[in-house]
């Protein structure tokens, strides 16, 4: 199998038309695509740490991440309620209805290193046909949000972090020492999860971006797409 697409997906969950069909912007991205299960990554800042769950199928793919991460037993399933708005947000996102979900809940206050080496733990999946999608749920932060999709804060962020990495590779090829990557904590759940986005993305720089209205009342996503 091909490997899949990592998505970095931003928009406000509660106020998406769940009526509405799947999204034209993902749909393009992921057309002729074939995905065995769906993972999706969030964030919660109320997290003590990060929790793995099933929503949909098995559990083997959930399985398989709790071993990649080395975390504690899955949760059994996602509360029925929580998984019923899982699968209609799927629906809107994607053109085929997955068969096995599991999502990856991250906490913010890990440090940008290891939100990498999480991403770089994961990042095989995408050749097993599984198909992640870092959910950015920004209700509550429409206003004074630290980062914007709209602007280019967060296209220079990942610009910044691919040229760090080439440094990098430049330094370790020349026998010097590499630039260390910063160790403070990330408190911004979009930036903690673009962090594991970009490492599963190879750290390179996305090579989709997408924006896609919803309806007339505004509601919109929008984000970038690791294609290769």
């Amino acid at each position: 199998m091909n490997k899949l697409p990592v998505l970095f997906v931003s928009c406000n969950v509660e106020r998406l038309p769940f009526q509405a069909q799947a999204s034209s912007g993902l749909t393009r991205l992921l057309r002729g695509m074939h995905y065995d299960s769906v993972l999706l990554i969030s964030s919660d800042p109320g997290m003590p740490g990060p929790e793995v769950r099933c929503t949909t199928g098995d559990g083997g793919t959930a399985e398989k991440i709790r071993r990649l991460l080395n975390l504690g037993d899955v949760s059994s399933r996602t509360p029925p309620e929580r998984a019923s708005h899982r699968e209609k947000l799927l629906r809107v996102l994607l053109a085929d209805e997955p068969q096995d979900v599991s999502e990856l809940n991250l906490n913010t206050g890990m440090s940008e290193l290891e939100y990498r080496r999480l991403g770089q733990c994961l990042r095989g999946l995408r050749e097993r046909g599984v198909l992640m999608i870092c959910l950015d749920d920004i209700e509550g932060q429409d206003e004074g949000r630290g980062v914007a999709l709209h602007d280019r804060q967060l296209r220079d962020m990942i610009g910044g972090w691919v040229l760090d990495q080439q440094w990098g590779a430049a330094l370790s090829f020349k026998g010097d020492m590499p630039r260390a990557v910063s160790v403070s904590v990330l408190d911004d759940p979009t930036v903690c999860l673009l962090n594991a986005a970009f490492s599963l993305g190879d750290s390179k720089f996305p090579q989709r971006m997408f924006s896609s209205r919803m309806s007339e009342a505004n509601q919109s996503l929008s984000g970038f797409g690791w294609m290769r």
